[in-house]
C-alpha cells in the first residue's frame, strides 16, 4: 500500500525548527515509503509549498519568523494549497492549540510527545483519505462534463408521482422547464394516458428494483409528432430516477429498415418476406370466414436469354416495368382488399407473385392469369430494344390444394414449371398428379447423376455414307443410358434434363472421349481416316472450358483433329452470334472439324451462316422423310444443297430411311446420308464388323 501511494502521492513537507525532530519525521516517512523535503521555519515552509508541490504537509505550531497557524492560513491561500492535507503538531494538553489549528485550516493535528509508529500510519490514512477526496472531487467533474453534454432529460419524482427534481436536456424538444414540473404531480404534467402509463410502470419498478421503459408520442405546438422513451429506475430510497429520450429519429430510421425488410430494392414492390407475410394473415383470415383464395406465381420466359444478351441492366429495367405493367393489369377488385400493397410481390430472379382473396370460382384466378400473360405480351421499349417476353403462371387454390403457406406457395411453383413445360406463356391450375411428376423428374436426376459413375451411359454408333461410293466415311455417336430399374431410357427423355441441370457438360465430355477412343480404334484396325462425329450441346458450347477438353480428349486418345467432327444445332449457334465467333475460332484454331446440325429447324443468318466457316451441314430429318412425293421438301432440299455448295459446305442428309430417298439425294449432288436404310444406330463391334466387309470387298 505504500508503495502504490509513494508511487502517485510521495512528498511530504516536514516544518519545525527542532533539527532533531525533522531527522525523526523524515526517517519515519522513509520508512513508510514516503519522501520529505524539509524547512526550519513558518517562513520557509510556505516557500517550499510553492515549488515542491507536497502532497502533505506535516508541520509543528511553535516556529520562529512564522508560527504554524500562520503558515497554515498562508499555504490554504494559494490555489495549490486548498486541498493538500496539512497535519499540525500541537502540545499534548493544548486544546486552545488544536482549535486554532483547524481554524487556520488545518486537516489534523498531532499531540506530542509522538507516537514515531503510529505517527507513519497516521500520514498514509491521511494521504488515502485525500486521494479518496481529489478521486471524488474529478469523478463529480466527470460526471457534471457528461450531464451537460447528455441531450436526454432527467428528472427524479417520489413515490406518489410528484416530481423532486428536472432537469431539461438541450436536445429534447418536448422537455418542459424545470418550472413547470418540480412539485407538480405526472398528471399535470403529461396528458393522462400517457401520465397513468408512466405512474403504471413507476410502481412496478419500486416493487421489482428492475428498469422499466415507457414509449410515448408528444405533439408539438409545431404539429409535428415526436417520439420520446422515458426509462426508470429506483433510487433505493423510495424515489425513481427517469431519463427521457428523444427518438424520433430511431422510430424514422426503424420504419425506413422495415420498408427495406419489406420492399424489393429493385422494383419497388414488397418482398418475399412481406408476401409470405401477407400471405399467413389472409391464410387465417380464410380460415375463420371459410373463403377460398388463390396464390398465382408467374415466371417470365427465356428470361435469361435477355441477360445474357442485353446485358443486366436492361434486364433490371425490364424488371422494373414488368411489375409496373402487374400494377397496372391486377384491379384493386382482385387484390386483398385490407392489405393491397402487399398482394403482389417479386420474390426474387424474374419471380412474381400475386394474391386473390374471396374467390368465388377458379375461373376468376384464370381470368386474371390470363390478362397477366396478355400484358406481359405487349413490346418492352427499353433503350432502344424492343423486346418482347412471355409469362408462365401456375396457381394453387386455398383450400382445395393445401392449408399452409409454404405448401400453397410451392404447388403454385409446380403449376408454373407444369406451364412452362407445356410450351410456355400458359397459365396452370396445381393437381396432385403434378407432384408426382416432379418427383418422378427429381429421382431421374438423381439417377441420371449417378449414371456416369456406374457406367450406365454408353454410346451407339451410326454410319455417314458417302453418297457417290456407298462407303462409310464417318460415324456419328450417339449416347444411350440403361437404367437399372427402368431400363433403356430415351434420348429424348433424359438429354433435355441434363440440359437443364448441368448435367450435359461432364456428359458430354465423357461421350467426346469415348467418341474419341472408339474412333482411333478404328483408325488402328482399318488404317483407315473414318471421321467420328459428335453433338455438341448449347451448354457444353458456352462452357469456357470447351476448347481445352477437345484438346485434352484428342491429346489422350491421339485421334487427328481433322477426324473429329463437332456438331452444333443453328439455336446454338445463332443464340450469341458474337460469342460464336469467337468459340468457333477457337475450335477451328485445333483443327477440328465442325457442322451444322438439323439445319432448316432454326433460323440462320446467311451473313453470320458464311462467317461462321463451318465445313458441313446436316439437313434435318423433316425435310427427307417426305422424299420423292413431298415437292415442297424436295424443293427445299435441293435448295439447301446448292446453298451449302456455295458456300462451298459438305451436305450430309440425316433421316435417309429408302432407296429411293438416296437416289433423289445423290441426283441433287448429295454428299453424304445417314438413316436407318444404311442401318440403324449400333454398339461398336457391329460398326467393326462392317468397316471389317468394307475393306475386305475395297480389298
Amino acid at each position: 500500500m505504500a508503495e502504490a501511494i509513494h508511487s502517485k502521492r510521495g512528498v511530504v513537507l516536514v516544518a519545525d525548527d527542532d533539527p532533531v525532530m525533522r531527522m525523526l519525521m523524515l526517517e519515519m516517512l522513509a520508512q513508510v515509503g514516503l519522501h520529505g523535503v524539509e524547512a526550519a521555519d513558518g517562513l520557509e515552509a510556505v516557500a517550499l509549498f510553492r515549488t515542491a508541490d507536497p502532497d502533505l504537509v506535516l508541520m509543528d505550531v511553535d516556529m520562529p519568523r512564522m508560527d504554524g497557524f500562520t503558515a497554515c492560513a498562508e499555504m490554504r491561500k494559494l490555489d495549490s494549497g486548498a486541498t493538500v492535507p496539512i497535519i499540525m503538531v500541537t502540545g499534548g494538553d493544548d486544546l486552545e492549540a488544536v482549535t486554532n489549528a483547524y481554524e487556520a485550516g488545518a486537516t489534523d493535528f498531532v499531540s506530542k510527545p509522538i507516537n514515531w509508529p503510529i505517527l507513519g500510519h497516521r500520514v498514509l490514512y491521511v494521504l488515502r483519505a485525500s486521494d479518496a477526496i481529489v478521486r471524488l472531487r474529478i469523478a463529480d467533474a466527470h460526471n457534471r462534463a457528461v450531464l451537460a453534454a447528455i441531450p436526454d432529460t432527467f428528472f427524479r419524482l417520489n413515490k406518489d408521482g410528484f416530481y423532486l427534481d428536472y432537469e431539461q436536456g438541450y436536445d429534447t424538444k418536448a422537455a418542459f422547464p424545470p418550472v413547470s414540473c418540480v412539485g407538480k404531480h405526472v398528471s399535470e404534467v403529461l396528458p393522462a394516458p400517457i401520465a397513468a402509463r408512466l405512474l403504471d410502470q413507476m410502481h412496478t419498478v419500486l416493487a421489482s428494483q428492475r428498469v422499466r421503459t415507457v414509449e410515448y408520442d408528444l405533439t408539438l405546438e409545431s404539429g409535428d409528432v415526436q417520439h420520446f422513451e422515458a426509462r426508470l429506475v429506483t433510487t433505493g430510497a423510495g424515489d425513481v430516477f427517469g431519463l427521457v429520450r428523444d427518438i424520433s429519429e430511431r422510430k424514422r430510421t426503424e420504419e425506413q429498415i422495415r420498408r427495406l425488410a419489406y420492399c424489393d430494392s429493385l422494383t419497388g414492390i414488397p418482398n418475399r418476406q412481406a408476401f409470405l407475410e401477407t400471405l399467413e394473415r389472409e391464410l387465417a383470415r380464410s380460415k375463420r370466414n371459410d373463403k377460398k383464395f388463390a396464390v398465382l406465381f408467374m415466371d417470365l420466359d427465356a428470361f435469361k436469354r435477355i441477360n445474357d444478351t442485353l446485358g443486366h441492366n436492361v434486364g433490371d429495367l425490364l424488371l422494373k416495368i414488368v411489375s409496373d405493367r402487374l400494377r397496372e393489369t391486377v384491379r384493386p377488385g382482385d387484390l386483398v382488399a385490407h392489405d393491397e400493397g402487399t398482394s403482389l410481390a417479386r420474390l426474387g430472379g424474374d419471380e412474381f407473385t400475386i394474391l386473390l382473396p374471396d374467390l368465388d370460382k377458379v375461373e376468376d384466378a384464370l381470368n386474371v392469369a390470363h390478362r397477366i400473360k396478355d400484358a406481359m405480351r405487349r413490346p418492352f421499349l427499353i433503350e432502344g430494344h424492343e423486346i418482347f417476353v412471355t409469362a408462365s403462371i401456375g396457381i394453387s387454390l386455398y383450400p382445395e390444394d393445401g392449408d399452409d403457406c409454404n405448401s400453397l406457395l410451392k404447388f403454385a411453383d409446380t403449376a408454373m414449371y407444369h406451364a412452362k413445360n407445356c410450351g410456355k406463356n400458359n397459365a396452370k391450375l396445381y393437381s396432385s398428379s403434378l407432384t408426382m411428376q416432379i418427383m418422378s423428374h427429381v429421382q431421374l436426376e438423381v439417377g441420371l447423376r449417378r449414371a456416369l459413375q456406374n457406367d450406365e451411359l454408353y454410346l451407339l454408333y451410326q454410319p455417314q455414307i458417302d453418297v457417290r461410293s456407298g462407303e462409310i466415311v464417318g460415324v456419328e455417336a450417339l449416347v444411350r443410358w440403361r437404367h437399372p430399374e427402368r431400363g433403356i431410357i430415351s434420348p429424348t427423355e433424359f438429354i433435355p434434363l441434363a440440359e437443364e441441370t448441368g448435367l450435359i457438360v461432364p456428359i458430354g465430355e465423357w461421350v467426346l472421349r469415348s467418341a474419341c477412343n472408339q474412333a482411333r480404334s478404328w483408325q488402328r484396325l482399318t488404317h483407315r481416316s473414318l471421321r467420328m462425329a459428335v453433338n455438341l450441346s448449347a451448354r457444353q458450347f458456352k462452357d469456357e472450358n470447351l476448347a481445352q477438353i477437345v484438346l485434352s480428349a484428342l491429346s489422350d486418345t491421339g485421334l487427328e483433329p481433322r477426324l473429329l467432327e463437332l456438331e452444333l444445332t443453328e439455336g446454338t449457334l445463332m443464340d450469341d452470334a458474337k460469342a460464336t465467333l469467337v468459340t468457333l475460332e477457337q475450335l477451328r484454331g485445333i483443327g477440328v472439324y465442325l457442322s451444322i446440325d438439323d439445319f432448316g429447324t432454326g433460323y440462320s443468318s446467311m451473313n453470320y451462316l458464311k462467317r461462321f466457316d463451318v465445313r458441313a451441314l446436316k439437313i434435318d430429318k423433316s425435310f427427307i422423310c417426305g422424299l420423292p412425293q413431298d415437292s415442297e421438301n424436295a424443293a427445299i432440299t435441293r435448295a439447301i444443297i446448292a446453298m451449302a455448295h456455295g458456300l462451298k459446305m459438305v451436305v450430309v442428309a440425316e433421316g435417309v430411311e429408302t432407296g429411293e430417298q438416296l437416289v433423289l439425294l445423290e441426283e441433287y449432288g448429295c454428299d453424304m446420308a445417314q438413316g436407318f436404310y444404311f442401318g440403324r444406330p449400333s454398339p461398336a463391334e457391329a460398326i467393326t464388323e462392317k468397316l471389317r466387309l468394307q475393306t475386305c470387298v475395297a480389298k
